[in-house]
């Protein structure tokens, strides 16, 4: 795959949510070793060993909403992009 083919917008997407997944792993570890949180109890662990597995998750997580946010912004009444068809009448 080119990497002219894939666009700058999804490169930058991609790129901004790889940064905010490292800022929150390394943030919520900070803020959260030694609290007493069910969740972080149970998840941490992984976490902390799983580092790289985990901001890719994040970031496919991150990704897949933004993009699923940004087309319904692109189109806010639902209005098709594109080329739109007439009504045919049947024969």
């Amino acid at each position: 795959m080119k990497l002219d083919s894939i666009g700058q917008d999804t490169l930058t997407r991609l790129g901004v949510c790889v940064v905010v997944s490292v800022a929150l792993l390394y943030g919520a570890e900070a803020l959260l070793d030694g609290k007493s949180i069910p969740l972080w109890e149970k998840y941490g662990p992984w976490l902390k060993d799983n580092k790289v597995q985990a901001i890719a998750i994040l970031a496919a997580v991150l990704y897949g909403a933004w993009t699923a946010l940004a087309e319904h912004s692109d189109h806010p009444h639902g209005e098709p992009e594109g080329p739109t068809f007439s009504r045919v009448e049947p024969l």
